[in-house]
Order: structure tokens, then sequence, then C-alpha cells
């Protein structure tokens, strides 16, 4: 019931902060192109890429509740894995639109030719964005409060996210506030601020579509975590050692694929009681939801590999159909 309820307001967040991205992105994209504002335009490009990381939450909670069935054995997540490299294409082609308007307008600027300031609209919209986000997290976070089993790896993330938004909200709405100041020359900050914060697009977009490649291609995790589960496999009860070492990630889970020596003296059930330990710890770190397969092999084999051919007798291979 715990769990269930847990589900519900997660879902319910991510619900809010999915409509609330979208009505950000919209409603930035309008004051921008009404109110001349470039820095507003490329805000709200970065309100869509808070769009998107909303809507992969949301896609996480609907497929973790979708089980494997015979035709996905390892689960639904590359769905997410593809949604994610969707959006981020779509955000590098925003992001380079948005750098390109507003590089163009610097380089009128330079030019000493007059470009048109911001509106005072876009500088109370911009303030308007900033205060509405500070009060969304306060009853987002009342609401993460009442819900049990949230990581603190997660909550930290959730915080980091929060405060690095608020600080390019920050800096966009001093950017556009300073076309505000005596003289002509402060114009031009609305568009040092948009080129600034579209670079800035551009790299984010970068990292999602190498991790989508990555993933797609079934590229190992980071050496950190291969360490990791290294180090909490040799030092499970009965493991002699640790021998090859396969992992890849899959949407929001892994898949862990260890060869592990025992003593040649345990029999096949004690052996494939210490591998079911280490998948035990193993699930303990990274989750429930993520794939294990150990492989138990006795201390003097020396070649511990996935891929061993299986040898058929001459006489056997005339009853093989393929």
């Amino acid at each position: 019931m715990n769990a269930d309820n847990n589900w519900n307001k997660n879902r319910n967040i991510s619900y809010t902060g999915l409509f609330f991205s979208l009505a950000l992105t919209l409603f930035k994209l309008l004051v921008g192109l009404l109110g001349h504002s470039t820095a507003l335009l490329a805000d709200a490009v970065r309100s869509f890429s808070e769009l998107i990381d909303e809507s992969v939450k949301l896609l996480n909670y609907f497929i973790s509740s979708k089980p494997e069935d015979w035709s996905h054995n390892y689960g639904h997540g590359k769905i997410v894995t593809l949604f994610t490299g969707a959006g981020a294409c779509v955000l590098l082609f925003a992001g380079v639109q948005s750098f390109t308007l507003a590089s163009g307008e610097l380089l009128m600027f330079i030019q000493g030719r007059e470009t048109e300031a911001p509106e005072i609209f876009a500088l109370s919209a911009a303030a308007f964005t900033l205060v509405s986000k500070e009060i969304i997290n306060f009853f987002n976070r009342r609401t993460g409060n009442q819900t049990e089993g949230i990581s603190s790896e997660i909550d930290s993330y959730t915080r980091k996210a929060h405060i690095r938004s608020l600080f390019i909200s920050g800096f966009v709405t001093l950017g556009i506030g300073c076309t505000f100041l005596p003289g002509k020359s402060w114009d031009v900050a609305d568009s040092v601020i948009a080129v600034l914060l579209s670079l800035y697009l551009i790299g984010t977009s970068g990292r999602l579509l190498y991790g989508t490649a990555n993933e797609l291609i079934e590229a190992s995790l980071d050496e950190e975590n291969n360490k990791k589960i290294r180090e909490i496999i040799n030092r499970t009860e009965g493991v002699l050692g640790s021998g090859e070492l396969k992992t890849r990630k899959i949407g929001n889970g892994i898949a862990i694929n260890a060869c592990i020596t025992v003593n040649s003296s345990l029999n096949i059930q004690e052996g494939a009681e210490i591998a079911d330990l280490v998948e035990a710890r193993l699930k303990t770190a990274y989750g429930q939801g993520i794939y294990t397969l150990i492989k138990a092999e006795p201390a003097f084999e020396i070649n511990c590999s996935f891929h061993k051919k299986i040898g058929i007798p001459e006489e056997g291979r005339t009853n093989i159909v393929v």
C-alpha cells in the first residue's frame, strides 16, 4: 500500500513538473518574441530541456511498472533512451537556432547598427518565472518529504538541478534588467546572455546525445561503477576472486554479467548459493530492478568466458535440426 502511495505521489510530482515546464516554455517563447528578448527566447529553450527531463521521469514511472515479456527479455528501458535521444536532437536544433539569432544581434551591435531593446514586460516575465519556480519547488518538496523511499542521491540531484535552474533564471533576469540601465551600450547584455545560454544548451544536448549513443551501442558503465561492482563481488563471502565483468545500461537500469571463482571443493548447490548471494549484494547496491547473471567457476579454472564454444560429438550432429 505504501509503495503504491509513493508511486502515485512521485507520478503526480512528475505530472506537475511536466505541466509547469510546458507552460514556462510557451510563456517564455511568447513573451520573448513579443518583448524582443533573445535571452528570454534562449531561456525558453532551456525550459524545453527541463520538459524533456520531466517527460523522461514520467516515462520511467510507467516503464518501471511494465514487466518484461517474451519479446523484451530485458524490459522496455530502451524506450526511455530513444525518447531522450529524440529530445536531445530537438534541443540541439533549438539551441543552434537560438545561438544564430543571438549572435546575429550581437554582430549588429558590434557593427554599430541599432537593435531592438527588450520591453519592460520581458523583464517582468523573467522575474515572474524566477519566483514561480521557487513556489513550485516548495510544494514539490513538501510532497516529496511525505514520500518514503526517496534515496539521498536522488534528493541531492534534484536539489542541484533546482539550484542550477534558479541560477540561470537569475542570470537571464539580470541580463534583461541591465538593458534598462542608462546608456545604449547596456542593450548588448540581452544578446550576450542569450549567446552564453545557447552555448550551454548546445553542450547539454551534446552530452545527452553522447550518452544515448553510448547506451545504444551497449557501452560499458563508467570505470567508477565497474570498480564498485567488482569490489562488491570480491567482498562477498565465499568468493575467491572475480574474472570477466560485463556491464551495460538499459534505460534507467543496468545489466551486470560477472564471473566469480569459488573453492573447487564446493558442490553445484553451494556454488549457486554464493552466486545468489553476489546477486543479492549487487541488487542491494543498485536496486532490485537490475539484471544480473553471475557465473561461478572452480578456482583452478583459468579461462572464464561467457562465450565458450560447446563441443558437439561428430555422431550427434546429424540429429540436430536447425
